[in-house]
């Protein structure tokens, strides 16, 4: 099966012509782009009104995006279906980090047991070179972009299509949007860490590369922990 078939869409949305899935999805991916530009933040109301208007669409269009988005864990809806950005306690934050780390471990694994076949090998290449680009690294949001492309290749290669619909779920960008402000621009010793996990499945080598992924996910866990109790919500 060839990379990327499994994939309908990561959290953050690839550029597309806005009529791509409707004025639903040019809404939904108005959102989370603007979740990654800092124009909403956690724990903001999305009033239907207000993204009516920004987005010169229906209030049915509205309604479908914050459905999808509520469907995925982005945003809450109250008892009134008035949607607010999801914010993440300490405890759900572990809770995410403890599945990302089995879940991108496997996801490697996979990948680097059939790194071999068809194109795999070129569309890691190419993947893992747009993640480290200087143009892409020193912008926010495209490097979200190219980050989320080199995981959504890796699972692709690996063909485990359970693994495809679930990963896009784990909102691991919700943690990176809610704590963009305690944590530093992506440094050097993170992008090693991709280069570490790229390395190991190019090679094939699957216990290196399940290793690898499991350790850069509990690098990310140790900087949860470290955050101050001001940058989460109450423990629910």
């Amino acid at each position: 099966m060839a990379v990327g078939q499994y994939w309908l869409h990561f959290m953050v949305a690839p550029q597309q012509k806005p009529d791509a899935d409707g004025s639903p999805g040019l809404v939904y991916r108005g959102i989370v782009d603007g979740l990654y530009r800092g124009r909403y933040v956690p724990g903001q109301r999305l009033v239907e009104a207000d993204l009516t208007r920004d987005f010169d669409v229906g209030r049915g269009s509205v309604r479908e995006a914050l459905n999808r988005l509520a469907a995925e864990g982005i945003v809450s809806m109250n008892l009134h279906r008035s949607a607010v950005v999801r914010s993440l306690s300490r405890a759900e934050a572990r809770d995410i980090v403890k599945l990302l780390e089995v879940l991108n471990g496997f996801a490697a694994r996979l990948a680097a047991d059939r790194i071999g076949e068809q194109d795999n090998r070129k569309a890691l290449d190419e993947a893992f070179s747009h993640l480290i680009a200087d143009d892409v690294r020193r912008d926010f949001l495209r490097f979200a972009r190219a980050r989320n492309a080199f995981y959504k290749t890796i699972v692709a290669i690996g063909g485990n299509g359970e693994l495809a619909r679930l990963m896009p779920r784990t909102n691991v960008d919700l943690l990176r949007v809610q704590f963009r402000s305690y944590w530093p621009a992506e440094d050097e010793v993170r992008v090693e860490n991709y280069r570490a996990i790229y390395e190991a499945i190019r090679d094939g080598a699957g216990r290196k590369a399940k290793a690898a992924a499991k350790t850069h996910i509990r690098r990310i866990g140790e900087m949860v922990d470290a955050l101050p109790d001001a940058a989460f919500t109450s423990e629910k």
